[in-house]
């Protein structure tokens, strides 16, 4: 919003949004990652006051400190209001400064402290950014040269939450130590363990303060089961991509850096292969279970393999990663295309995709669960399309809303250039309805609009993709209908957010790898790339095989 009527029409609309347990520390990280970040707003980098207020209610069930200290390490001052059992000692541990915890005994008594909050905001006090990061030194024209580094994080309980935070260093290290910048090196994150999540892409971030200030919020993830093979070959699919932001194309050298606590569960040759043949220089850097052995085997070269004893003494290798990291030039290989590892629907060329015709369907919950992210979820679909080749032989558009029913909003063969697709999308407007009614949604794209006559090219061998984003469970039956959109050649794709049901989206695709889980739709910015990457490669002839 950018009137102070407009926040205060939401603000007078807010609910309570209920629960039993308090976890500040989660909340106060939430904000940091989603919030103060340029992409929402933030306008740090322009040397404005970044300002959290705390008003709670409660003692906090989870560890508030090392949130408050990541916020306060990012410049962000905090007041921190208390009423009823909030705890004075963890405000003052929350808030920037003693003097910005204030507490109440009800709440009825908030104005009381107005004064003060607003007399504190208006005059900050000016937080300073601090790191820890040691430096190494850097060659002026190491410095200014261009390449694309993508971290690959083991985050499983080989790691643990304790020796997580030494990995965090680590890699701030790193990249504090790293010309930033979209025309000179970029950075990537994929957090793994039995699957693999991207954090960011090589072209999310540009800045070295929002990679910093990304990193100290970075929190373990856990997980029993390591799957370094697909988690190498997730790299390679939705990572080293022109769409995802690699300039492999242009000479810029492509580098992994894989940092691991564990045995790899799964087979990691043919994707460690695929990533040489690729031309990708794999660094690899393991501590307490890691398998010397299959850190070789992972790294381009044997002297690009280092093994610690513990994660705490990750930082005497610093010096020893950097070196290479930044001399390292383009490897003298043949490059080839990325080969499929798994029995997932198959990736095509560049070439090949360049030209492939596709017909995507959009079905987009317009139910009341949706609410304002609807309009997040419209800017999205606007900067997908832009990415897209739109005209009558390349990629057409269709979107359908649905809520307890389905509405086309239009059909493929409505709009032929991308102009008009993206004035049509613009205009969006939520269906609303109460009821979810998914399964019915599905069987209607699939009768109505992945149809000749509305402009559907499968028997010309277009693709057929569906893309659902939705933000609820449906109240019918999803697996028939889901059935029925494989078994017409039609590839579905799943996001999901806020009170979506991961396990009924893992049912209506072919493949885990077409599922996006997100906990809010602000967070869908991040799958951008990812989503972009699998329209323009999967293909019909992938899905031959697949179970249905």
């Amino acid at each position: 919003y950018s009137s102070e009527d407009e926040i205060r029409s939401h603000v007078e609309g807010l609910r309570l949004r209920g629960g039993t347990s308090l976890n500040t520390g989660a909340a106060l990280d939430y904000v940091l990652r989603t919030h103060f970040t340029r992409p929402s707003g933030s306008r740090k980098e322009e040397g404005v006051h970044q300002i959290l207020v705390l008003v709670a209610a409660g003692r906090s069930r989870d560890n508030v400190k090392p949130s408050a200290d990541a916020l306060k390490q990012a410049a962000v001052t905090i007041f921190a209001v208390g009423a009823w059992n909030a705890d004075q000692g963890q405000l003052r541990e929350i808030a920037s400064d003693p003097s910005l915890s204030l507490n109440v005994q009800e709440f009825h008594s908030l104005p009381n402290v107005q004064e003060q909050v607003m007399m504190s905001i208006s005059t900050p006090p000016a937080p300073r950014e601090s790191t820890n990061a040691p430096t190494v030194p850097i060659n002026p024209a190491q410095k200014a040269s261009k390449r694309d580094i993508v971290f690959l994080i083991d985050g499983s309980d080989n790691v643990g939450n304790t020796d997580f935070s030494f990995v965090r260093d680590f890699l701030t290290s790193i990249i504090e130590n790293l010309d930033i910048g979209s025309d000179r090196v970029r950075v990537g994150l994929v957090l793994y363990s039995n699957i693999a999540e991207t954090e960011f892409y090589l072209n999310t971030y540009s800045r070295k303060d929002d990679l910093l200030s990304l990193l100290r919020s970075l929190r373990f993830k856990g997980g029993t089961t390591l799957n370094t093979g697909k988690a190498l070959d997730f790299v390679l699919r939705y990572h080293f991509t022109r769409s995802a932001g690699s300039r492999g194309e242009e000479g810029v050298p492509q580098l992994l850096v894989l940092i691991t606590g564990g045995r790899s569960g799964d087979d990691i040759t043919a994707s460690a292969d695929a990533l040489k043949r690729a031309a990708v220089i794999t660094f690899t850097v393991g501590a307490r279970n890691a398998d010397p052995a299959q850190l070789k085997e992972m790294a381009f070269e044997p002297r690009l393999a280092f093994n610690v004893r513990d994660f705490y003494s990750l930082s005497d290798t610093l010096e020893k990663v950097m070196t290479p990291l930044q001399r390292q030039r383009v490897p003298n290989v043949i490059i080839d295309e990325p080969e499929v590892l798994t029995g997932e629907p198959t990736v095509t060329s560049t070439e090949v995709s360049a030209v492939r015709k596709r017909d995507i369907v959009f079905l987009i919950d317009g139910s009341p669960g949706m609410g304002k992210s609807f309009l997040q979820i419209r800017n999205f679909l606007n900067k997908v399309i832009q990415e897209l080749d739109i005209g009558p032989d390349k990629d057409q558009i269709a979107v359908v809303q649905y809520s307890h029913d389905p509405k086309t909003e239009f059909e493929l063969n409505t709009y032929t250039s991308k102009d008009e697709v993206l004035a049509a999308t613009t205009q969006l407007r939520r269906k609303t309805g109460r009821v979810l009614n998914t399964g019915a949604a599905l069987n209607y794209v699939t009768k109505n609009v992945f149809i000749t006559s509305a402009g559907s090219r499968r028997d010309t061998g277009a693709t057929q993709i569906l893309v659902l984003i939705t933000a609820g469970k449906s109240r019918d039956d999803v697996g028939q209908a889901a059935f029925a959109v494989k078994r017409a050649g039609i590839v579905p794709i799943a996001i999901g957010a806020k009170s979506a049901h991961s396990a009924e989206l893992h049912q209506i695709v072919y493949s885990p790898d077409f599922v996006f889980v997100l906990q809010t739709f602000h967070n869908v910015p991040t799958i951008q790339q990812r989503l972009i990457s699998i329209l323009k490669q999967v293909s019909v002839e992938s899905l031959e095989g697949q179970p249905q």
